[in-house]
């Protein structure tokens, strides 16, 4: 059964997840719009000492709002630490909405600037994966639809500058097209290519796709990643990652999925994955914020 979205405030619709008990402050230190939706915002910690997980949230308490937004960090946490006389940063990847938070994110850059938030880091969908022996897996697949990118992106960054991150580490990424495909203007694109390359491993792949360009097949483009391809993420390139581009089904059961993105693209991937010979639920993971 498809979720129903939800139009309760962060932090009722949160309220089971763990969160901090300490409330931080934060300084907006830079603002850089990626399309007209998405605007990245760079946090800078007042207290170094604030500490994440990837893949974790902040509450973040806006000046005169009752209630906090919920937006995830987009960065690692390494950058958060400070380092070469450089204070630590959180980064946040905001989407152009009527949530009241939002819209005070979205003011004019000089009118925000410099202001201090306050934060508040929780969440579950975490790198490493609660209760579950990140030694035992061989196999990470991460599935993002649109801005569902966000916390995937913070641990696939962690984890490609790690000695211990599992042997292959599948990417794929679902996202509606601009007209002029500009990878500049596709959220995390060239940030997800750039770490590819200092990977420089074979087993760790990014498959990309992109609605709306009137396209089928493969896209040919000097500018896009080799693999991109037209329409949404299919259900036989799920099967293919989980197999990790081979025909292994036996590796299944050292194999782990984060899912996050739009309600319906999350609740398919993840009922259609966990019904895989091999797929125990447990090891199909998803971030769900309606």
């Amino acid at each position: 059964m498809a979720t129903v979205r939800s139009s309760l405030p962060h932090e009722d619709r949160t309220a089971a997840e763990p969160r901090e008990s300490n409330l931080e402050p934060v300084l907006l230190s830079n603002i850089r719009q990626v399309n007209d939706t998405i605007r990245l915002l760079r946090l800078t910690s007042v207290d170094p000492t604030l500490k994440f997980l990837p893949g974790q949230w902040l509450d973040t308490f806006i000046p005169g709002l009752p209630k906090a937004g919920g937006f995830t960090i987009t960065s690692t946490p390494s950058e958060a630490r400070p380092s070469g006389g450089h204070p630590g940063h959180i980064e946040l990847a905001v989407q152009k909405s009527t949530n009241p938070p939002a819209q005070w994110l979205w003011q004019p850059s000089e009118a925000i600037m410099g202001k201090q938030i306050v934060v508040r880091v929780g969440g579950s969908f975490t790198w490493p994966p609660p209760q579950l022996d990140t030694g035992r897996i061989n196999r990470l697949v991460l599935i993002a639809g649109g801005v569902g990118i966000n916390p995937l992106i913070s641990i696939f960054g962690q984890l490609i500058r790690s000695a211990s991150r599992p042997k292959e580490i599948h990417f794929i990424y679902g996202t509606k097209a601009e007209s002029e495909l500009d990878p500049q203007r596709i959220l995390f694109l060239s940030r997800l290519t750039d770490l590819i390359a200092a990977a420089d491993d074979r087993n760790v792949t990014l498959r990309l796709f992109l609605t709306g360009t009137g396209d089928e097949g493969r896209i040919e483009h000097g500018r896009l990643p080799n693999k991109t391809y037209a329409g949404r993420i299919t259900q036989s390139e799920l099967v293919r990652a989980i197999d990790g581009y081979a025909d292994d089904k036996a590796g299944r059961s050292n194999t782990l999925c984060y899912v996050c993105g739009v309600p319906r693209m999350t609740d398919e991937s993840v009922e259609f994955i966990s019904r895989q010979d091999g797929m125990a639920k447990e090891r199909v993971l998803c971030e769900k914020w309606w």
